[in-house]
């Protein structure tokens, strides 16, 4: 219909932030929400049925990831646009939903001023990168030539247990050591020693190198049940 508004689909979560997001959206007038998701399985089946211009999902979600969720859409060529939401400070993080070909990666403190200049950016073709992260993540591309020396040593194959393999995951997903532990329903200190563990296997020092080892081997795209 010529003069139609924008549809966007909001995946979150927690309903008082889901409801946020619908109010300064529907306060600016410029789109029309036409859908919201609690969970990543609900908002691929929302997705397909209602059809949106645009979604706007968290990157942390029930049942399936906002990772998961992007990847599935871009498996069936879905052409709903898409920007992710995300309280995970991290710019490898950032950069991998950029890899998998979203459209725009914010924090979920990203001001409504912002929001809504950066969705009317992604409706036009355009990338919106939050101003608060994109120094940060300039800084991480330029430093990835430094990080493939790393990557050459993750070729050879590490035996790690999938309780392990969840762990490292997490982390990498920006969870703290508590958080982890109530997901995978075991201790904080079993939690602990199960990072140490993995870092004596994998031989490394820092928790970058963790994270990057994560993206590098695909943990970031799969379910925690999906792990083997």
């Amino acid at each position: 219909m010529a003069g139609a508004k924008p549809t966007v689909l909001i995946s979150e979560d927690h309903d008082l932030v889901r409801a946020g997001f619908k109010s300064i959206l529907e306060s600016d007038g410029a789109v029309s929400v036409i859908a919201e998701a609690k969970d990543g399985e609900e908002t691929l089946t929302l997705t397909e049925e209602k059809k949106p211009d645009l979604l706007l999902i968290d990157l942390s979600m029930p049942k399936l990831s906002g990772m998961a969720v992007v990847s599935q859409l871009k498996k069936r060529k879905n052409p709903v646009k898409i920007i992710i939401l995300t309280a995970a400070e991290a710019p490898n993080v950032w950069k991998e939903v950029l890899d998998l070909g979203v459209d725009g990666v914010a924090l979920k403190s990203v001001s409504k001023s912002e929001l809504i200049s950066g969705i009317e950016l992604v409706l036009k073709g355009q990338v919106f990168v939050h101003s608060e992260i994109e120094s940060d993540l300039n800084s991480y591309l330029e430093s990835l030539e430094q990080v493939k020396a790393i990557e050459t040593g993750f070729k050879k194959p590490k035996k790690l247990s999938v309780r392990e393999k969840q762990v490292i995951k997490l982390v990498a997903e920006g969870y703290k050591t508590k958080d982890i532990a109530e997901m995978l329903d075991i201790s904080d200190r079993t939690v602990s020693k199960h990072r140490e563990n993995i870092m004596t296997k994998l031989g490394m020092t820092s928790s970058a190198e963790l994270i990057n080892y994560a993206s590098h081997i695909g943990l970031l795209k799969v379910k925690l049940d999906e792990i083997k």
